[in-house]
């Protein structure tokens, strides 16, 4: 078992110097995963003096069940779809650039923006999100480049360019869609099926009607991002953003 730990923490540690190198050292995905790593590495380390306190086995063992177990919930709520295609404008979330190109998770939720395009072509679509690690455009105008390369009208495009978080995606957008729409809009949130969940609440919160059309996640980095998205729904929770 020790064995399996310190590998585990060393696969780890190498995805957290991937992170530090594509998003900075001060990412949440940098600083969450330089977290895994040091439990994985600490619980290795003193192993043998560990596996003889059986509460805190036990603690362990609920504290996983439970991370998966609402994990399981995210991904059903994430992966249902509400649009009815009438809705006024499409929110797009952010997901990540590197070197001014939108990333594979980006990438799935710019398509999906695209295909709710294509059954209702006449709604705006607002991008949503600022310049990350070392970039010098921000994810917003990479994002915009994306979809009028793809065949979407300049004009039909709103950018928000200076969120950093997921409630700043929400919060920055609701005063662009004041400030462009005569009366309150319907809205559809574009974003990954894990993120969907807590997207939609800060929608919600913010007054924001709208419905939900999910991007799949890939599955290489899924397990990764549905852990993150837990903690971070418990932050939501706790500090409200």
């Amino acid at each position: 078992m020790r064995k399996i730990l310190f590998v585990a923490s060393i696969l780890s540690a190498i995805a957290t110097f991937r992170w530090a190198f594509v998003s900075g050292p001060t990412n949440n995905n940098t600083i969450f995963m330089a977290g895994i790593t040091a439990a994985l590495g600490i619980y290795g380390w003193f192993y043998d003096r560990f596996k003889k306190m059986r509460w805190l086995t036990i603690t362990l063992a609920t504290l996983i069940v439970s991370v998966l177990g609402f994990s399981a919930f995210i991904g059903v709520y994430g992966r249902r779809s509400t649009a009815d295609y009438t809705e006024d404008v499409v929110i797009v979330l952010g997901g990540g650039i590197r070197f001014g190109e939108v990333r594979p998770t980006l990438q799935r939720r710019l398509d999906q923006a695209l295909a709710y395009h294509q059954r209702n072509p006449h709604a705006m679509i607002l991008v949503t999100g600022g310049s990350g690690y070392g970039e010098v455009i921000s994810e917003a105008e990479a994002m915009a480049r994306y979809l009028i390369r793809n065949g979407v009208p300049q004009g039909q495009i709103l950018l928000e360019e200076e969120a950093t978080s997921t409630y700043t995606n929400m919060s920055f957008s609701r005063e662009i869609l004041d400030a462009h729409f005569n009366t309150p809009p319907r809205a559809v949130v574009v974003t990954s099926d894990f993120h969907m969940f807590r997207s939609a609440r800060f929608a919600q919160r913010l007054g924001i009607e709208a419905t939900i059309y999910p991007a799949s996640t890939p599955w290489l980095g899924a397990p990764f991002y549905y852990v993150r998205e837990v903690a971070a729904v418990i932050k939501m929770w706790v500090i409200g953003r």
